[in-house]
């Protein structure tokens, strides 16, 4: 690929971080792996506690930073459509997410561009590639042969996201807060005919609480040991996706979501009690929710 393309490219990709109470170790090897490759990257804050730290952290790079700090925490989809709306004022082709907890492989904005390079048509509503979390065995970096697959869904951290395609969606959720929000965007992309392609490429480790491997019968499962008031969205949302995309996130995936994690709280979490309360919480407020939603 010729350097001179790589560079025009590359100025039209920014760099967007949501962070909320960050380990600011953990940050800062996330932004070192993410300005070797973007010159801007814009950082919303949900109201951390330790925004000093994160403050005098981004002074020591001499990278260009956009933070907007918000007095409150405002959820991860907010941020993310806040993102996206100032990557489109300031006229960029691609936002490149990262969690706050994730690092990137050094390369990966390179790889993402030779794929972007070579590959002929409009229909690419977002780029993810392999990741590897840290807790987990090696069986979580899913093998391919193909350089670019087809993909139902992925993650926020370290995917690529069309601008000019995510803005004939309705964008993120704000609604959904937290939790399955990166599903619902996916979903939405494709409903209107973008393609979710993943990079045959190591490109992310990545990190969720403090997880675990577990067994269900012959079923691995992982067990991430989040916090307690995410359960409530997490069977919040499950439903609303059901309701918002019925043919894509059909009820029996709906109820297997369900099903799955209240057999991960019930047989793995600790706090059972208040992790089922929150659980059956979620799924009746996301009822009362779904109907109030225009079909």
């Amino acid at each position: 690929m010729d350097n001179n393309m790589l560079t025009e490219e590359r100025k039209k990709v920014l760099g967007g971080v949501v962070t909320y109470n960050p380990e600011i170790l953990r940050l800062r090897e996330n932004l070192e792996s993410l300005t070797k490759q973007l010159d801007t990257i814009y950082i919303f804050d949900n109201g951390s506690k330790n925004l000093d730290d994160i403050e005098r952290l981004l002074d020591s790079f001499s990278n260009n930073f956009k933070l907007h700090k918000a007095p409150k925490n405002m959820g991860i989809a907010y941020a993310l459509k806040e993102i996206m709306n100032y990557a489109q004022k300031e006229k960029y082709d691609w936002v490149l997410s990262v969690d706050q907890d994730s690092v990137l492989n050094e390369k990966l904005v390179d790889e993402y561009m030779s794929a972007l390079s070579s590959y002929h048509g409009n229909d690419i509503g977002m780029l993810t590639c392999l990741i590897k979390d840290r807790n987990f065995k090696d069986e979580s970096v899913e093998k391919q042969k193909e350089a670019l697959k087809e993909v139902p869904i992925c993650i926020t951290s370290a995917s690529l996201t069309n601008i000019k395609n995510y803005f004939l969606t309705d964008g993120y959720d704000e609604n959904l807060f937290i939790d399955l929000v990166d599903t619902d965007i996916c979903l939405s992309l494709r409903e209107r005919g973008f393609k979710i392609l993943r990079l045959n490429f190591l490109g992310i480790f990545h990190e969720i609480g403090h997880g675990e491997n577990k067994k269900i019968l012959w079923k691995n499962v992982i067990v991430h040991h989040s916090s307690v008031f995410r359960e409530y969205y997490m069977s919040r949302n499950t439903v609303i996706l059901n309701r918002k995309h019925p043919q894509l996130y059909p009820k029996s995936t709906m109820v297997k979501g369900l099903i799955h994690n209240l057999l991960i709280i019930t047989l793995f979490e600790e706090g059972k009690k208040e992790r089922l309360h929150n659980f059956h919480k979620g799924w009746t407020r996301g009822l009362i929710m779904s109907r109030k939603r225009p079909k």
